[in-house]
């Protein structure tokens, strides 16, 4: 499911649900209901979630449909889907974020919180703008 699929990237990410949807604009209860599935987010927000999350809105579909997949192959449902395809790539970090990270580890605890306190309002704020 979309939900689960939305859960998994967030926590593969290191984001809490608050994180993600102060980036959104949104209450944290209403992506948290996307994440259980009271509520599907509609295009455009997923298309921010991709972005987030720095996968393909496509790879966030092609999970949803891998897990799909699997559920009808649980069941014993001959279903032809692709369910080998390999989407580990989705988690690979570029060259700009390893960097980050490296400068970020180096911190003290207190200079963490202080550097994603700052990187939060910047991103709420990008956001907002567009």
């Amino acid at each position: 499911m979309l939900s689960e699929t939305l859960k998994k990237l967030r926590e593969n990410s290191g984001y809490t649900q608050q994180q993600v949807a102060n980036a959104l604009n949104l209450e944290r209860s209403t992506y948290s209901y996307y994440e259980t599935g009271k509520t599907t987010p509609d295009i455009n927000t997923v298309i921010k979630l991709a972005k987030i999350f720095n996968v393909s809105y496509i790879d966030i579909f092609e999970e949803e449909e891998k897990q799909q997949t699997c559920r009808l192959k649980d069941n014993e449902i001959d279903v032809k889907h692709n369910e080998n395809r390999n989407l580990s790539h989705i988690y690979e970090l570029k060259k700009d974020e390893k960097r980050l990270i490296s400068f970020y580890r180096v911190l003290s605890e207190e200079e963490k919180q202080s550097l994603l306190d700052y990187i939060s309002e910047k991103v709420i704020s990008i956001v907002k703008k567009r």
